[in-house]
């Protein structure tokens, strides 16, 4: 998958990390920064962590601005990184994240700024345009976390109300999504999404 990656995006740049925690964290809105993976927990922002107790090698694509071009000037909707296991191919898991820092409950789930329907949008929307480019294939289940770090409490039942159930968005569109800041690489072919 990384080589996919790099063919069809050469402008994308690709980490590996292996620690036994991993944390992601987009400082767009926070310092004007990029979305970054991290093996220490840092102290001036919250972030998505990923516990990796057997030290599984994992690719980061951190996606800056319009990082998914369709053709001159128009770009996919995306969300804010994927990460994979170093030898993705078929059968590993593949993990995609968005986030949106509301600093409260009420911010989160503003009517007006519809942030569970916008996260779940732009999960589906990078998922469709890997599956397009051929870096995933059509019929392969993927993972995705819809992040609200500054919130402590759970989060993830009241996110996927209306016509997008986690349900629907697994038949039509074979995305095991869930709300939550946490998840456990358990090995190149398991990872748990986690509740708060």
């Amino acid at each position: 998958m990384k080589t996919r990656i790099e063919h069809i995006l050469p402008l994308h740049k690709i980490t590996t990390h292996s620690g036994l925690n991993l944390y992601i964290a987009d400082y767009k809105n926070f310092n004007i920064g990029d979305v970054v993976l991290i093996e220490n927990e840092p102290s001036d922002i919250k972030c998505v962590h990923l516990s990796n107790p057997n030290s599984v090698r994992a690719c980061f694509d951190g996606f800056k601005e319009n990082a998914l071009p369709i053709r001159r000037g128009y770009y996919s909707s995306q969300c804010e990184c994927v990460i994979f296991p170093e030898n993705c191919d078929r059968e590993e898991w593949v993990l995609f994240i968005e986030t949106k820092y509301a600093n409260n409950r009420e911010a989160a789930f503003n009517e007006i700024r519809d942030y569970p329907n916008q996260m779940t949008s732009q999960i589906i929307e990078t998922v469709k345009y890997f599956r397009q480019k051929g870096i995933i294939e059509p019929s392969k289940k993927v993972h995705a976390i819809v992040s609200f770090p500054n919130l402590v409490e759970e989060f993830n039942s009241t996110i996927f109300r209306g016509d997008l159930s986690i349900e629907d968005i697994l038949f039509n569109h074979k995305i095991i999504i869930r709300g939550t800041n946490n998840a456990h690489i358990i090995s190149d072919k398991r990872i748990k999404l986690t509740s708060n």
